[in-house]
Formats: structure tokens, C-alpha cells, sequence
């Protein structure tokens, strides 16, 4: 029924794992039929949430749970950012990936947990990546064989891997946003003006009233047959998310329309995925909060009269994001010890940037972590270099546009790269101009207080 590799993770096992879920946001993402989930809500847990892609599981672990979503692979960092702790059991096969994954989407401050086969980390040079990650973010332990009494058994060494991951920017600054309700805007004629975003908010207002007609139908429903001795109906509403409450379901529009929005006023040329995770998680703390007008103009306000912090922020990111944990991306000048002082290399691997879709195509991914960190490192360049963000298709509508049949071990032009992709899923990027790398390293070399010199455009 199940998958070969669902191991349901035993009490005395998550015992072992040490987890300090006391009144934190959680999530799980391979629920399974919710053994983390039951420990979770049992030890204190605030609230949790949970993935799971088997259909038969996803119908145990709705009972217990919010579901956000099946495949954790498209669990992207919006969904989650407002978590503070993730605990898994994933696939031993490739927990590597999923580790990698989980880290890359979790929110700054977030705390990650997860089980493995103990190889995976065990120095192993094929999980490298998973290693440097480890060792400058979190530890790791062997469990050792502690399966064999498990619901289902496994006779391998089972590992423990802990990771943090640290909070190195500042969150998007909401002070001075509105929270109230609009004043009606009325014309001449007694008739509201109308404009685009006026015509969203009034959306928006008028689904939260079918919400609310629909769970009163519901209730006369459940009425009428709980009248004649049949149980109760339950009617779900959500696109990826399954919601019941008005509260969780006002949270989810709220986002979905946030998004629309940046998208028809182009914003997304000054916001990044970071930045846009912010926002999510703004809306997910707060109990209420008015989606109108007023709001929304006050939000462009932010965005717009803090470029220059915005850009910064996006500069770290943009670097960050590709040297946190792949050694081969950084550039390290002689002398150099921490961390903090690694720029981007003239070449840089990235992962997960695409794979097979219908008819075994490969094709860049849609909206991987991977091809969010490369559309935001482009946004930069863009700024840095006075080109237009806008004559620059994202790599993934590039790909769809004018390569399509993507090949393996081929170099293709995108923006400022060269690129060409493997059939494991990664991609190798290098600048097409030697100069581009050089301005992006300077501005960031800036911020961060070092300085390269010109010998490094040899």
C-alpha cells in the first residue's frame, strides 16, 4: 500500500532526537500517518503543519494537521515562513536532497531536525555538500540500529542531523503599515471609483462573504442531515491547502492576492523571494489584517522609499545563496579566513535547477529554490549594471521560449551566464562577461568591507 521506503518514526526514537518544539510553529514534511505530527501537538507544539505526497496518507494526517501541501520538493519558502522548527524522517535513499531542500526553503532562525541512514553523513564524499553544510551550520550523531523494533524495521545505522539556520539579514520593515479598514471612496455619482487595485480588494471582500454563505450552507446542511441520522459533511476549500476556518482561509487569499498584486505593478523587480517570504509571514503572525487600499499603497510606499536597503539586503542574498554551502562557488582572496568574506566565483554550480517533466523533457525547473536564487542574483546584476530587469525573461520562461528541447553537457546563453545542465539536475553557470562578475563582487566586497582589486579580472 505504502511506499518502500515509509518508515514511520518510533516513540523512542523521536525521544532520542531531542526536540524543543514548545510553543513553536512547526512543520513535517513527510508526514507519513503522523507519528512526528502526534509528538509535536503532544509536547507543546504551537501549531504544526505537514506534507505528505501519498494520497492514502495525506487522508490520515488531514485529521490531525493542516496539510500544505504533497510533494515536498514544490513546498516553496512562502509556505513556510513562518516556521520555526522542521523535523523530518525523509526517504533514506536521497535524504541528502531533502536535507539540502529543507535548509535552503526554512526561514532564517529556523531550527531543522531530521533522521538518515548514518552513510549519508558519515564523510562520505558523495553527500560532500550535505557535509560542509553540516559543518558550518549544525552537527551530527549516529543513533546507531535503533529501527529494530520500529513498526516497520530496518537493519541499518540510522543518523541524526541538526541544523540552524542563522538569522543574517534583517526582516522587511512593516513599521508604520496601516492594519484598518478603508474609507469608502465614493465619485460624484454615488458610484466607487474604479481602478484595478480597488477592483482586487472588492474580490477579495466578496469571496470572505461566500466563505462565510458557504460554511452557513454547511451548517444547514449538517442540520437537516443529522435529522435523518446521517453524520456530518465536512467541505474544504483551498487550492494547495485544504481549510476549514475563515481565519486560515482569509490568510491564504490574503497571500495569493499580495502576489498577484506585486506581479501586475511590477514590483518584482525591487522584491526578492526573501523579501516576498517576509511578507508571508507578516500576514501568517498577524490575526488580522485588512487586505484594502490603503494597505496595499502603503506597502508599495515601503518597498519603493527602501531601495537602497532592499538592494543591499538583495546583494548578500544574492551572493549568500550560492556560497553558504557549495565550496565551489566561492572566491576566496588569499588571506581570507571566515566565511563572511567568500564572494561569488567566475563559475558557480547550482542545484536542483532542473529536471524531467511530461515525455522524460528535461526542463528548467519552475519555481525551485534554485532558479529563485539565480532570478534574484539577475535583479542585482541588473541594478549594478543599469541593465533592464525586464528584457531579462526568468531563467525558466527563458528555457521555455527559446530552448525547447534543453540538452545535457550544451552550453546555452541566459542574461549575464553561460549555462549547461546535467541529468542529475544541476546546472553550471559562468559569467559571459568577466566585468559583470567583477562590479557584482566590488558592490559586494563594499558592503561587506573588503576590496578586490583589479588584478582579478585576469
Amino acid at each position: 500500500m505504502f511506499h518502500k521506503e515509509f518508515f514511520p518514526t518510533p516513540l523512542h526514537v523521536l525521544q532520542l532526537m531531542d526536540i524543543d518544539c514548545n510553543n513553536k510553529i512547526c512543520y513535517e514534511p513527510h508526514a507519513g500517518k503522523g507519528d512526528v505530527v502526534d509528538y509535536l501537538i503532544n509536547n507543546g507544539a504551537k501549531k504544526v503543519i505537514a506534507s505528505e505526497i501519498n494520497k492514502d496518507l495525506q487522508k490520515i494526517v488531514s485529521t490531525k494537521c493542516q496539510l500544505i501541501g504533497d510533494d515536498f520538493f514544490n513546498i516553496k519558502p512562502e509556505d513556510i515562513s513562518h516556521v520555526q522548527l522542521i523535523v523530518m524522517n525523509p526517504p533514506f535513499s536521497n535524504a541528502d536532497k531533502h536535507i539540502q531542500h529543507a535548509f535552503n526553503i526554512a526561514p532564517e532562525g529556523c531550527e531543522i531536525i531530521s533522521l538518515c541512514n548514518w552513510e549519508t553523513v558519515n564523510k562520505n564524499h558523495l553527500y560532500r555538500r550535505l557535509e560542509y553544510l553540516i559543518n558550518d551550520y549544525g552537527n551530527s550523531c549516529n543513533l546507531g540500529d535503533v529501527f529494530t523494533d520500529a513498526e516497520r524495521t530496518t537493519g541499518i545505522d540510522i543518523g541524526l542531523v541538526k541544523l540552524f539556520k542563522p538569522i543574517k539579514t534583517e526582516q522587511f520593515n512593516f513599521e508604520g503599515f496601516y492594519l484598518e479598514e478603508d474609507d469608502e471612496e465614493i465619485g460624484s455619482n454615488g458610484i466607487m471609483q474604479y481602478n484595478e487595485v480597488r477592483a482586487l480588494v472588492n474580490r477579495y471582500v466578496g469571496a470572505m462573504k461566500i466563505f462565510d454563505e458557504l460554511k452557513k450552507q454547511t451548517e444547514s446542511l449538517n442540520y437537516s442531515l443529522n435529522q435523518i441520522g446521517i453524520s456530518a459533511v465536512e467541505i474544504n476549500v483551498g487550492y494547495r491547502e485544504k481549510v476549514t476556518n475563515k481565519e486560515d482561509f482569509s490568510k491564504y487569499i490574503q497571500k495569493q492576492s499580495w502576489k498577484y498584486i506585486f506581479d501586475k505593478m511590477n514590483m518584482q523587480k525591487y522584491v526578492t523571494s526573501k523579501v516576498m517570504s517576509d511578507i508571508n509571514n507578516f500576514v501568517e503572525q498577524q490575526q488580522k489584517i485588512p487586505f484594502t487600499m490603503k494597505n496595499i499603497y502603503k506597502m508599495f510606499e515601503i518597498i519603493v522609499g527602501t531601495r537602497q536597503e532592499t538592494f543591499n539586503r538583495a546583494l548578500e542574498e544574492a551572493i549568500d545563496n550560492f556560497t553558504k554551502y557549495t565550496h565551489e562557488n566561492r572566491f576566496q582572496v588569499e588571506g581570507w579566513k571566515t566565511n563572511s568574506s567568500y564572494m561569488l566565483n567566475q563559475k558557480i554550480i547550482v542545484d536542483s535547477v532542473c529536471g524531467y517533466g511530461f515525455g522524460s523533457q528535461l526542463k528548467v525547473n519552475y519555481d525551485s529554490y534554485s532558479t529563485r536564487y539565480l532570478n534574484d542574483l539577475t535583479k542585482v546584476l541588473c541594478s549594478l549594471t543599469g541593465k533592464n530587469y525586464d528584457n531579462i525573461q526568468d531563467i525558466y520562461m527563458h528555457q521555455r521560449n527559446n530552448i525547447p528541447e534543453l540538452k545535457t553537457n550544451t552550453w546555452y546563453e541566459w542574461g549575464f551566464f553561460e549555462f549547461k545542465v546535467f541529468k542529475k539536475g544541476t546546472g553550471h553557470f559562468k559569467f559571459k562577461n568577466i566585468e559583470d562578475w567583477y562590479i557584482l563582487n566590488q558592490a559586494y566586497g563594499k558592503l561587506k568591507g573588503f576590496t578586490l582589486t583589479e588584478n582579478y579580472k585576469k
